[in-house]
């Protein structure tokens, strides 16, 4: 099961890349104004990112569930604050 588990995460975010670089022309044009180095490269960063958190919060969860679910719920919470903010 965990081989499934990590073989899940890691198909999104080949999946997610190659949507990426597929549709490059749609993302390019409506994220060119908030772009660190390049869209692209921005979008692959941000995904490795999620996916390296994905295995953090799966190796957590394998020791201990609790601490798990409550790092779930503080990024979360963090999560909804920085969308908030950024929406008003």
């Amino acid at each position: 099961m965990k081989k499934l588990i990590q073989c899940i995460g890691i198909g999104i975010f080949v999946g997610w890349a190659i949507a990426l670089i597929v549709n490059f022309p749609i993302y390019q044009h409506t994220a060119s104004l908030a772009t660190l180095f390049h869209p692209i490269v921005d979008g692959i960063l941000f995904m490795g990112f999620m996916l390296l958190l994905y295995f953090v919060v799966f190796g957590l969860y394998n020791k201990k569930e609790k601490a798990a679910s409550v790092g779930l719920f503080v990024l979360g919470s963090i999560s909804l604050g920085i969308a908030a903010m950024l929406y008003f």
